[in-house]
């Protein structure tokens, strides 16, 4: 075989004059023999030509070659390829998985169980083939768990062949490894030869990439029938010119890593015009496990301090598997243009810019990355030069000199005999790495500016979900240090106890990404929000976070912003429940008025509305003696907190963040929003889960007292309602009014006008006056008191100037003059709303009077 093999040219036949092949032989058989087929197929050049085949008494046809000028070729215009060729290993692996009859085939004695099962399917196969696929030979396993070795012979004269594509010969030798462990451990499958060792998936020489993933591709049960049906896919993709087909990532070329060090680049490279680009890269960290590099410099540029690895990227490719020894890289690059005196030099001034007993890295870039088809990236590989040759190479450059330049020759010399230590790179570019987080809620963070309040069991895990998600500025502030205890449920180490909250948050978020600018403040967040500096250092933010769960915080924040002349970014706030297996969210819009302490209050009259909204109100707004008792970890000597785990609040603060996400999303600026949330054993319960949104408040400035006065959009909507009726009843002149329930807060300055009533049935109505009447206004105030836990509470009274401006008239000013100076009313303050113009176009003014205006 070999001396007919050696003369062939790269275009070759072998023609056997004999009758058609059988699928397969016995014992005794005369020729032709199908074994010999397959051997003249497995080397032959170009094709193998059986003349009882080939011309049969159904399509007589003579063998015809015709000869050029560029070699001798088989004239097959007419030709047909059978059936029978055509068929492929799909068909031999399909119908072996039908055999009924599977019949215990070969065990060889050091053979394992998964072994054994693997042999009967291969011999499955082989049966069902129909010659397609020959069994050649079988090699036992050296010793107990050993790997096994099948030759097999497949045909690939049907594969359909595209320029580029792999040329598979008519059939190909095929090496398969077959572990102990099978089918837990995967096969593996190598060329008998190293023919196409310079094509992207073949590795080692001869080495096949069948599986992108094996964890997720592989099968256990299929076992050799997947394994062979793969084999199947990847020679038929092969011979196509489909490995990497359009619009799929291509296949990067390897190096075979022999460091332990780690290098991970983090900065896109810089656009490399031919013959080559060449400069460094600077070192930005680096310990015993990996290396991170950052900003790429050119070698014409001025370097900066700190330590430096050389670079040279190509515009062209590398061989798929690069070179293992200094020479063999030396001889790739010259081919490219890159010349043996800049990589030593490139080396030699990398070398003077490191520490010494320091190794010299040396990052090499290829245009071998991207889609096929699409432009293409630079794939990075390192060659690490360890720490006692990098200080050979210093002492050689320290000692030469013009007359004499050893380090030349000690370059030479080297480089004539030695490896290359290959690093593993693990991207962290940009433009390589595809975000796992893409097309997801917290997508929406990357590059944001965000501030946090409070950094405990919400406010540690918000951060580092934050980091994640590439947030581009995070200012952190929490007055309080970390100490043992909370430790169960908040996102600190132990070797953090003692350190100020939101220090060791910045510290985590930087452990979890570095290029996030984390700054932090043990700064009383009260406090600092009544300096304007500071307000305006936090309102320069994409979003404000509010996880501090504290009253005070949320009164701070109403006060603060109320009459700030700026606007201010999305307020988010999120609270946990005494079990934290419930969570309420809200989110204030500049649009909105209020902010936490608004959201809040609103949150809870709308589940108070809900008929099923009572096991949430409940919870964060509980009226029952028992709920409202406080849990204390460390009783006497710490606040009150909630009871649970860190898989509790984690669940819950990663639900309430998509949402949030989703919020700052979305194009709906004016709408102010709250959510409840639950964990799944809640939900499954008949827990249910609340979101609600609210429009803009109109808004009035009280003239006398300095009230700001809050009017809700269905309140308003109340009013004008009733306005419609009374002129339908009672003529567009007659004014008419009624009642006002919300709340008052006297240290905010703010009233809240949530629901509004009609004209009580004593009221008088005329053209000239309103006087609102009492009957019925106890009760009803009671209902709403009940109904909203307190929250919405009678606070005045509203009435109309149809036609006229809302001034207040003297009839008004006595009415509230003998409102506040009798004892019918024990409140302190009443708000009077006057409209004028009228229900399509209304004219609103307010006005709170306070019962000191009228003390003598």
């Amino acid at each position: 075989m070999d001396e007919l093999q050696a003369p062939q040219q790269e275009t070759g036949y072998i023609v056997a004059s004999s009758k058609k092949f059988p699928a397969s032989n016995s014992p005794g058989d005369n020729p032709p023999h199908v074994k010999a087929r397959n051997r003249y197929k497995e080397m032959v050049n170009t094709d193998f030509v059986c003349t009882g085949e080939y011309s049969t008494p159904e399509n007589l046809r003579p063998i015809i070659f015709t000869v050029n000028e560029t070699g001798v070729f088989l004239d097959g215009a007419n030709y047909e390829v059978s059936e029978t060729a055509r068929s492929t290993l799909a068909a031999a692996v399909a119908a072996a998985r039908r055999a009924a009859d599977r019949e215990s085939w070969f065990r060889p004695r050091m053979t394992s169980e998964g072994q054994a099962w693997a042999l009967e399917q291969l011999a499955d196969i082989v049966k069902a083939s129909s010659g397609l696929l020959e069994l050649i030979d079988i090699v036992e396993a050296a010793a107990e768990g050993g790997t096994v070795t099948v030759s097999l012979s497949v045909d690939c004269s049907g594969y359909p062949r595209e320029a580029g594509g792999v040329p598979l010969k008519s059939r190909e030798r095929l090496l398969v490894n077959i572990p102990a462990n099978f089918p837990l451990d995967v096969p593996t499958m190598y060329f008998a030869h190293t023919r196409y060792c310079e094509f992207s998936h073949v590795q080692w020489g001869s080495y096949v990439c069948l599986y992108q993933a094996i964890d997720s591709e592989w099968q256990p049960e299929d076992g050799m029938f997947g394994f062979v049906q793969r084999i199947d896919d990847w020679l038929r993709a092969a011979a196509a010119n489909e490995l990497d087909p359009a619009g799929m990532p291509l296949h990067p070329p390897v190096t075979y890593a022999t460091s332990g060090v780690n290098v991970v680049p983090t900065r896109n490279t810089p656009k490399v015009e031919p013959p080559f680009w060449a400069g460094y890269v600077k070192i930005t960290r680096e310990n015993e496990n990996r290396l991170e590099l950052g900003e790429w410099i050119d070698y014409q540029a001025e370097l900066p301090d700190g330590r430096l690895a050389a670079a040279v990227l190509l515009p062209t490719d590398m061989p798929h598997e690069y070179p293992n020894t200094v020479s063999g890289l030396l001889k790739e690059l010259i081919v490219r243009g890159v010349s043996i005196e800049v990589i030593r030099l490139m080396i030699q001034l990398g070398v003077l810019r490191r520490a010494s007993g320091q190794p010299l890295i040396f990052i090499l870039g290829t245009a071998m990355r991207g889609i096929a088809g699409g432009e293409r990236l630079q794939h990075l590989a390192c060659w690490r030069i360890d720490e006692a040759r990098a200080d050979e190479i210093r002492e050689a450059i320290r000692a030469s000199s013009a007359d004499n330049p050893i380090d030349i020759a000690d370059f030479y010399a080297w480089a004539e005999k030695a490896d290359i230590t290959w690093c593993t790179v693990l991207e962290d570019r940009p433009e390589i790495i595809r975000r796992r987080d893409a097309h997801t809620p917290a997508a929406w963070w990357a590059g944001r500016h965000v501030v946090l309040f409070g950094c405990g069991a919400i406010g540690s895990a918000v951060a580092m979900l934050l980091a994640r998600a590439n947030v581009g500025k995070l200012q952190l502030y929490d007055k309080s240090s970390v100490k043992p205890g909370i430790l169960v449920r908040q996102l600190f180490d132990r070797h953090q106890i003692g350190v100020n909250k939101a220090k060791a948050t910045a510290d985590n978020v930087g452990y979890a990404n570095r290029s996030v600018e984390a700054l932090h403040s043990p700064a009383d967040i009260v406090r600092f929000l009544t300096i304007p500096e500071r307000r305006a250092d936090i309102l320069a933010a994409d979003v404000i976070i509010n996880a501090t769960a504290s009253t005070l915080v949320a009164t701070a924040l109403e006060k603060q912003f109320r009459e700030w002349p700026k606007a201010h970014p999305p307020v988010i706030s999120m609270v946990l429940g005494h079990k934290a297996d419930q969570a309420l969210m809200t989110m204030a819009v500049q649009a909105a008025a209020g902010i936490t302490l608004d959201i809040d209050r609103r949150s809870k009259i709308a589940l108070a509305g809900h008929a099923q909204g009572r096991p949430v109100l409940d919870e964060f707004w509980p009226v029952d003696p028992g709920r409202t008792r406080l849990f204390q970890p460390e009783p006497g000597c710490s606040s009150p907190t909630f009871h649970g785990s860190a898989a509790d609040v984690i669940a819950l603060t990663a639900q309430m963040m998509n949402v949030a996400s989703g919020w700052l999303a979305a194009p709906a600026p004016a709408l102010s929003r709250s959510r409840t949330f639950a964990l799944a054993e809640q939900r499954q319960g008949g827990l249910r889960e609340f979101e609600f949104s609210w429009p803009s408040d109109v808004v009035l400035r009280d003239g006398i007292n300095g009230y700001q006065i809050r009017i809700t959009q269905p309140a308003l909507s109340g009013m004008r309602t009733w306005m419609c009726r009374s002129a339908r009843v009672n003529g567009r002149r007659v004014e008419t009014g009624g009642l006002l329930f919300g709340h008052t807060d006297q240290f905010l300055k703010i009233v809240w006008v949530d629901e509004v009533s009609g004209p009580p049935p004593d009221s008088l109505q005329s053209e000239t006056a309103f006087v609102c009447g009492t009957v019925g206004a106890a009760e009803l105030n009671a209902e709403k008191i009940k109904r909203t836990r307190k929250s919405v509470a009678f606070v005045g009274m509203w009435h109309t100037h149809p036609g006229a401006m809302p001034i207040p008239s003297q009839t008004d000013f006595g009415a509230m003059a003998k409102l506040l100076t009798e004892d019918q009313f024990d409140a302190k303050r009443f708000l009077m709303i006057i409209i004028g113009g009228n229900s399509s176009h209304p004219i609103i003014s307010g006005m709170v009077f306070d019962r000191t205006n009228y003390q003598i």
